[in-house]
C-alpha cells in the first residue's frame, strides 16, 4: 500500500531548503536502517541528485542501485521505496511546483537520460551552495540555475554527432588522468587535428583543456565524500599540479572548495 507525500515532504531529514517561485530545493540526509519510509509517492515531480552515499531503490517492479553523482527523476504519484542505504547518504532535491514548467519533456522519462552529464552535476552543486548561502539573492539564483539545468538537458540532444565524436567522448572519459596530445587523438580517430580543434567546442560546449579539467574535478567529487584521503593526495590522483590548483578548479565548477564540500 503506497501513500503520498505532500510538497516539501521527504522520507529523509531536511537539512536546508529554499522555496522559490517555481521550485522547492532542499538537501536531505538519510541514515542506515532509517528514513526509508516504505512505498510512497510524491505529489509533485522531483529531480534528485545524490551527492553522497546511495541506496537500493524499488520502482515499477524493478530494483536498482542509486549511486553518488547520479540524477533520478520522479514523476508525480509514482510509487517507489528505498532500502539498504549506505551508512550515510545525502541528496539534493528539486521539487517542481504545479505548472511551474510548461515543457512536457521535463515530466517525461527522457529526462533520466538527458541530465546525467558533467555540467548538470556542477549545476546541482551550485544549487547546493545556494542553500548554504541563503541570502536575498538565493531564490532568484536557484530559479536561474534550475532553468540552466533543464536547458542543458534539452540542448543539442537530437543533433547528429559524427561517430568520431562519440569515440572521442568515450576515449577522454576513459583516459581522463592522461595528457593526450592533439596529434595522438588525430591518429586514434583518423581525423585531422584541425578538424578536431574546430569541432570540439561545437559538441563539448567548451575547449579541450576546459573539458579535461571538468573530468578531473568530476572524478574528485566522489573521492572527497567517500574516502578519507587527504585532499593533496586526491589532487595528485586527479592530475592537478598541487592542492591550490585543485581548489581553484573545484571551486570554479562547483562553487565550493574541496574542504567545504567534504564538510557538508
Amino acid at each position: 500500500m503506497s501513500y503520498q507525500l505532500e510538497k516539501g515532504c521527504y522520507t529523509g531529514i531536511i537539512k536546508k531548503g529554499i522555496q522559490t517561485e517555481t521550485t522547492f530545493v532542499s538537501s536531505t540526509q538519510f541514515f542506515v536502517n532509517q528514513n526509508e519510509g516504505g512505498l510512497h509517492s510524491h505529489k509533485n515531480p522531483i529531480i534528485t541528485f545524490i551527492y553522497q552515499g546511495g541506496d537500493i531503490e524499488f520502482r515499477e517492479k524493478k530494483s536498482y542501485e542509486r549511486k553518488a553523482g547520479e540524477f533520478f527523476f520522479y514523476p508525480s504519484n509514482q510509487p517507489h521505496k528505498t532500502e539498504l542505504r549506505k551508512e550515510f547518504s545525502q541528496n539534493l532535491n528539486i521539487e517542481f511546483k504545479e505548472n511551474s514548467f510548461s515543457n512536457e519533456f521535463l515530466f517525461s522519462r527522457q529526462i533520466l537520460y538527458s541530465i546525467n552529464d558533467i555540467d548538470a552535476k556542477f549545476i546541482a552543486l551550485k544549487l547546493l551552495q545556494e542553500l548554504y548561502i541563503n541570502d536575498s539573492l538565493s531564490s532568484n539564483s536557484i530559479d536561474l540555475l534550475v532553468f540552466d539545468l533543464i536547458s542543458s538537458s534539452l540542448k543539442d540532444k537530437t543533433k547528429y554527432k559524427p561517430k568520431w565524436i562519440e569515440i572521442l567522448f568515450e576515449l577522454l572519459n576513459d583516459r581522463w588522468q592522461e595528457q593526450i596530445s592533439l596529434l595522438e587523438l588525430s591518429d586514434i580517430l583518423n581525423v585531422h587535428s584541425v578538424t578536431i580543434s574546430k569541432q570540439f567546442r561545437k559538441y563539448f560546449n567548451c575547449t579541450y583543456g576546459e573539458y579535461m579539467r571538468k573530468l578531473k574535478v568530476n572524478n574528485s567529487i566522489d573521492l572527497i565524500k567517500a574516502s578519507n584521503l587527504p585532499l593533496l593526495d586526491i589532487a595528485y590522483y586527479c592530475g592537478f599540479a598541487d592542492q591550490s590548483h585543485f581548489s581553484r578548479s573545484f571551486r570554479q565548477y562547483t562553487g565550493f572548495t574541496p574542504s567545504e564540500f567534504r564538510n557538508l
